[in-house]
């Protein structure tokens, strides 16, 4: 995936300070290519520029321009996080999410419904 390190100057927010943005430089189609072969579900917002990724009973969102992220539980985040891309994003925290996912499921126990009225 190519992604840059730089940081632009993008404008000032009302107290003053400086607002950076990091462009991935990733189409739409790379990221969806990528998160295919690592079998990850997913869901498009394209005008949001937004990917919903689907981890257990758990949702992350990813806006493919920016590689910005966040864990949605109820009603907008309050924190975002930055990766350099798809692939930072996936290896350094998406993929222990699926691990620890993969564990739950293991660990479930299905028992086999019991006929209580044909027992002798």
């Amino acid at each position: 995936m190519k992604h840059t390190n730089e940081w632009k100057f993008v404008r000032k927010n009302s107290k003053g300070e400086a607002i950076l943005r990091r462009d991935t430089n990733e189409s739409l189609d790379d990221v969806l290519e990528y998160l295919k072969d690592k079998n990850v579900t997913v869901e498009l917002h394209p005008k949001a520029t937004l990917l919903s990724i689907y981890v257990g009973w758990r949702r992350f969102d990813y806006y493919w321009t920016t590689g910005r992220w966040c864990q949605r539980r109820e009603g907008y985040p309050k924190k975002h996080y930055h990766s350099k891309g798809i692939a930072d994003f996936f290896e350094r925290f998406l993929s222990q999410h699926i691990e620890e996912a993969d564990e739950q499921q293991k660990e479930l126990v299905i028992h086999k419904p019991i006929d209580l009225y044909n027992q002798v």
